[in-house]
């Protein structure tokens, strides 16, 4: 009978630890990451919503407390779907933006969601020069490194873990002994962590978990080199976004002449800010000390205004923010003219910065991502044409939908030539 008892205080140590073990992976679901879910927003949901105010959604503080998980799971996985089904408040949220579609959200996941509204119920009001949704304004770029809720859980869970091997270890150790010293038999040998490290079964699986853990925070951090999301130098002069296209409404390719044209968007040259500023030499934001660097770099007397003759002209060194890799090939023109695609989504709410930052992560699965999921435009667009075979398969009802991915988005030669 002894050894049944034996036996059964053992098999309850290994379910209990499997199952502790088996907790650690779920930790996000018990505590979602405002952290993770401020880089899910960026990257999927700047271009349409904002969290205190509307944009071309509505506002989503407080979304939350008004909707269901289960409901917000399938709203944003594919709102189109859930109305198809006869939800009366999907169906009200559609009605009342005037059929706008929402972009369809499939790969997702519940901690995805999850990361996003707990950012979404963290996430302070703008202030004055910030940026989209309250990100602060000024230099830098550095990742705020810290105890997210995440990891802290992670490591709670795992002294906790610790904790109770070291108990149910030293409990199954003196059960062992009482029963010995009942049937006349030495001790064993006291329980210490020197005994389970000599376990050669135990020296090979902690082996493997830390080469797992090793390689896994190599490839992680080697995806991340090169990369500059939320990059934010400091200018040689403080241009403000919100002034110009926000305030005042100038039009992204005014400046950026080349967006439409090539390849580049194009850094404006300094003469297209004398169009407007050989008669606007004082600004409400910086006053006459920024437009003075202008005219320092062209050779312009504000006074008489007209240029200096024989005046030797200085470029302006701006900073650049967004840069690819040079095996990458990208064309503005492609995605302004082809694809229809505003600036906002890939800069974020530029209208509202003071200082640019780079908004996006410019990744590879960044890209791919938005391939797989942005459909085609076909009405009015010239440059499909070709594929009118794709609105017959709509009409007759063989697919809802052509995303870029079907167009051949995802070949390899269209980004690496």
């Amino acid at each position: 009978m002894d050894r049944y008892k034996i036996h059964a205080v053992k098999h309850i140590f290994v379910l209990l630890a499997i199952i502790t073990i088996g907790m650690l992976p779920l930790s996000n679901t018990f505590a979602a990451d405002p952290a993770a879910g401020e880089k899910l927003w960026k990257a999927n949901c700047v271009s349409c919503h904002k969290v205190h105010k509307k944009l071309v959604g509505p506002a989503l503080v407080g979304v939350n407390e008004k909707y269901e998980k289960e409901w917000l799971y399938k709203w944003i996985r594919n709102s189109q779907a859930f109305i198809k089904e006869g939800d009366q408040r999907a169906n009200a949220i559609y009605k009342e933006y005037k059929n706008s579609v929402m972009t369809a959200f499939p790969t997702l996941s519940n901690e995805d969601i999850d990361n996003i509204l707990a950012y979404v119920d963290t996430a302070p009001p703008p202030e004055e020069g910030a940026g989209a949704d309250g990100a602060a304004a000024g230099a830098g770029g550095d990742t705020q490194m810290g105890w997210t809720p995440s990891n802290l859980f992670m490591a709670i869970m795992g002294v906790i873990l610790l904790a109770i091997i070291f108990i149910l270890a030293r409990l199954l150790s003196s059960l062992n002994n009482m029963i010995r010293e009942r049937r006349g038999l030495p001790k064993s040998e006291p329980f210490s962590f020197g005994k389970i490290y000599r376990n050669r079964a135990f020296r090979l699986t902690t082996g493997l978990a830390m080469f797992a853990l090793l390689a896994y925070t190599t490839y992680d951090n080697a995806g991340s080199l090169g990369r500059q999301e939320g990059y934010q130098p400091d200018q040689p002069i403080k241009f403000s976004h919100k002034l110009h296209a926000g305030k005042y409404g100038i039009e992204c390719q005014y400046c950026h002449v080349g967006a439409n044209r090539g390849k580049s968007a194009v850094i404006p040259s300094a003469n297209i800010c004398m169009n407007c500023h050989k008669q606007v030499q004082e600004g409400p934001t910086y006053g006459k000390k920024e437009i003075q660097k202008i005219y320092d770099a062209v050779g312009f007397d504000p006074v008489k205004k007209e240029y200096i003759e024989g005046y030797e002209q200085k470029p302006i060194e701006w900073v650049r923010i967004h840069n690819l890799p040079d095996h990458v090939y990208f064309s503005h023109a492609q995605h302004v003219n082809a694809g229809q695609i505003e600036c906002q989504q890939c800069h974020g709410e530029i209208q509202e910065m003071e200082v640019v930052g780079q908004h996006s992560s410019l990744g590879m699965g960044w890209c791919i991502d938005c391939h797989r999921e942005t459909e085609v435009n076909f009405q009015g667009n010239e440059y499909y044409s070709v594929y009118a075979k794709f609105h017959e398969q709509i009409k007759n009802g063989e697919r809802t939908g052509v995303t870029v991915e079907d167009i051949g988005g995802l070949e390899c030669q269209k980004c690496h030539y």
